[in-house]
């Protein structure tokens, strides 16, 4: 694959139905482009990865005004500030985090690093209720009031978030410690004791590690954190990535990234630094171990672009937003929400009136 096929336009096409010339929208969990007005569903003829391509990271960061990056259409929330490609097969011209209204006259092009690959919606339309009322069920205290507003699935947009992943290898050379721990008794006597002991050894060595696909995620609303929580702790299944294809965007929106290239890979290095000192512990041994220099090489830096796709829904509670976040390839749900006074009140009281009544049984015993 070239680079400029690498560089495909993700900016979100159009297509219409053949049968009644009417805007298709991906269908999740299929491979077909579904259209709302005929029924009639158009197949996707998908190309399987063979091998995942990444991209020079040295290159782009190094040279980014160089490359031939292709322009994307924005549109920026005046409220919220996300910003997000969309086209006319989205439920509605919304933000996706706040649901204030867009303007599209407030619209711009930017010239972007494309997406390489993306990981599909999986989770229907008529799935998304069932995982819903699931989750709603499981929130103690919940107000009434927010399980109806909730349950308002028509709030609910598709969003396809961006990631940064990173490869590099890494050499680091390392001096430190190792401590061995052993028991002595001293004293004599009342006075007599064990103690335990730490014998420390000069150590100096070398540690080679590779490091494949750490994910970072590139959007400025849901960070990190919040990416881990909405995978549902397994991870993303990124084994079922597809090439970019505009087919699968459209009826979705797309978040632009806002996190650049070199300030992800600055995240990523946390990572690897982490996982360094792990391995140089494992590598001196003994008990203990003390670190006290490295000097770490990072070469042969990759990357790609990839976008996961993530169902929103925002909902203002008592003059607050709310916002929850499905992972659209199983259904886990994550996000913030209120609890009901009255309902917390009445279980302490509930709770109260139950020892009172077992004290009472027991006294009259």
């Amino acid at each position: 694959m070239s680079e400029t096929d690498e560089n495909i336009n993700m900016s979100n096409a159009t297509f219409q139905c053949m049968n009644c010339g009417a805007s298709l929208k991906y269908k999740p969990g299929t491979t077909f482009l579904h259209c709302d007005y005929c029924n009639t569903d158009t197949p996707i003829d998908i190309k399987p990865v063979e091998e995942v391509v990444e991209l020079d990271f040295e290159k782009y960061a190094g040279a980014y005004e160089e490359i031939n990056l292709k322009a994307t259409k924005i549109i920026g929330c005046r409220k919220c500030g996300a910003e997000s490609t969309f086209d006319e097969n989205t439920k509605s011209i919304a933000c996706p985090y706040c649901n204030t209204p867009l303007i599209e006259s407030d619209a711009h092009e930017e010239r972007l690093i494309q997406a390489s690959y993306i990981l599909p919606f999986h989770i229907a339309d008529d799935c998304v209720n069932e995982h819903l009322h699931k989750w709603l069920k499981s929130l103690w205290f919940a107000p009434n009031k927010l399980k109806r507003r909730a349950m308002q699935t028509d709030q609910l947009q598709g969003l396809y978030i961006p990631c940064w992943t990173y490869d590099a290898q890494t050499e680091t050379s390392y001096t430190g410690k190792r401590g061995d721990t052993y028991t002595v008794t001293v004293g004599s006597g009342n006075n007599k004791r064990t103690e335990i002991r730490t014998r420390w050894t000069y150590c100096s060595g070398n540690v080679s590690l590779f490091f494949d696909d750490i994910m970072v995620s590139a959007s400025k609303h849901i960070n990190q954190a919040l990416l881990d929580q909405v995978s549902g702790g397994g991870g993303w299944d990124t084994i079922n990535m597809v090439e970019a294809d505009n087919r699968f965007l459209s009826g979705f929106s797309t978040e632009k990234y806002t996190t650049n290239l070199r300030d992800g890979f600055n995240t990523a290095k946390r990572v690897i630094n982490d996982r360094i000192d792990s391995k140089i512990r494992y590598d001196i041994g003994g008990d203990k171990q003390q670190i006290d220099s490295k000097d770490t090489k990072i070469t042969d830096i990759k990357f790609k672009l990839i976008l996961l796709p993530v169902y929103i829904s925002s909902y203002t509670y008592k003059n607050k937003l709310y916002s929850f976040y499905m992972n659209g390839r199983n259904g886990n749900i994550t996000g913030s929400r209120p609890y009901s006074t009255i309902k917390i009140i009445l279980a302490i009281i509930a709770g109260l009136l139950a020892i009172a009544g077992i004290y009472y049984l027991y006294t009259q015993q």
